[in-house]
C-alpha cells in the first residue's frame, strides 16, 4: 500500500503512518484476511466475516511526543466506544487500537507492537458517484404534439443502468433530491420506496451499509430528520422491494420518473488491493 492512515473517531484527527517519523512498515498484520464458517458433512455454512484483532508494527523516529499524541487518540476512541478509522489507499475499516508492547527504546528510535481488533471484516471504498437525472433535465424524454389526445403517452426509456463493478452484490447509499412524492426506484428488479414527500430544495439519503444502515431526509435549511420508519422493507433481503438491497454485480437496469437521485455503490473486499 502507499499511504496508510488512521483517522481518529473523537477528534478527527489523522496520524500519517508512513512517515517520514511513523512507520508502520509493511503492515503486514492489516493485509490478512479471514471468514467465520462452521464445518459440516462435505459443507461450510453460517460463513460471514466477522470481527478480528491484528498486529501492527509502529516505529517512532526522533519523536517522542508523537507516541504520547497517538496513545492519547488511539485510547480516546476505546474509552469513548467510537472506533477510528484506518485508511489504505482510500480503502477504510473500523478498528479499535486495544494494545500497545515495547519492543525498543533507544534516544532516536522506539517501536511498539500494537494490537488492532478489526470490527468489520472487510475494507470499504466508495465508488464514483452514478447521476440519474430528473425528467426536467432529460429533454425528449416525452413525446410533444401540436394537440391533446385522449390519453397519455409513455415516456421514452432511458436505457440508464446502475454499475457494481464487483463480482457480488455492493451496499450502497443513495440520495433522493426534491420535489418528489413517494418516491420509487426500480435497480435489478427491486424498488427501493419512500412513503413520504421529499420538498423542492431537500434531499433523502439511504445508507445500505452493514451496521450504518439509515434513511434521513434534509430540508433545505440543512435540518436532518430520521425518516428510517418512512422506507418500505418489505420482506427483507431478497424479497424485492427492500430498501436496502445490495446492488447486484454488474449492470442492472433502472427505472424511476420525475425526481433525480445520485447512487453510490461501495465496493468490499477482504483485505486492501495489492494493486
Amino acid at each position: 500500500m502507499r499511504s496508510l492512515s488512521y483517522v481518529c473517531a473523537s477528534t478527527g484527527e489523522t496520524i500519517p503512518l508512513e512517515g517520514p517519523d511513523i512507520w508502520a512498515q509493511t503492515a503486514e498484520g492489516l493485509r490478512g484476511r479471514e471468514w467465520s464458517y462452521t464445518l459440516g458433512y462435505r459443507s461450510l455454512t453460517g460463513v460471514s466475516r466477522t470481527a478480528r484483532e491484528a498486529e501492527l508494527d509502529l516505529t517512532y523516529v526522533r519523536c517522542p511526543e508523537k507516541v504520547d499524541w497517538t496513545r492519547r487518540l488511539f485510547d480516546a476512541d476505546v474509552a469513548a466506544g467510537t472506533p477510528g478509522m484506518f485508511d489504505a489507499d482510500g480503502w477504510t475499516t473500523r478498528a479499535y487500537v486495544v494494545k500497545a508492547e515495547p519492543q525498543t527504546i533507544t534516544p532516536v528510535i522506539i517501536q511498539q507492537k500494537l494490537t488492532v481488533v478489526m470490527l468489520d471484516g472487510i475494507w470499504r471504498k466508495a465508488g464514483e458517484v452514478q447521476r440519474f437525472w430528473s425528467d426536467s433535465l432529460q429533454p425528449g424524454l416525452d413525446l410533444d404534439y401540436p394537440h391533446d389526445y385522449e390519453h397519455d403517452y409513455k415516456p421514452t426509456t432511458r436505457n440508464a443502468t446502475a454499475h457494481n463493478p464487483q463480482p457480488t452484490a455492493m451496499p450502497f447509499q443513495m440520495t433522493i433530491f426534491g420535489p418528489a412524492t413517494a418516491p420509487a426506484i426500480t435497480i435489478g428488479g427491486n424498488r427501493y420506496k419512500l412513503t413520504t414527500d421529499i420538498p423542492s430544495g431537500a434531499f433523502a439519503t439511504i445508507v445500505g451499509i452493514a451496521g450504518r444502515k439509515s434513511v434521513t431526509l434534509t430540508a433545505e435549511n440543512g435540518d436532518v430528520t430520521d425518516i428510517f420508519a418512512k422506507a418500505e422493507r418489505g420482506d427483507g433481503l431478497d424479497g424485492g422491494n427492500y430498501i436496502f438491497q445490495p446492488i447486484p454485480p454488474g449492470d442492472s437496469p433502472v427505472e424511476w420518473r420525475g425526481f433525480g437521485f445520485d447512487l453510490t455503490v461501495f465496493e468490499e473486499e477482504s483485505e486492501p488491493p495489492w494493486t
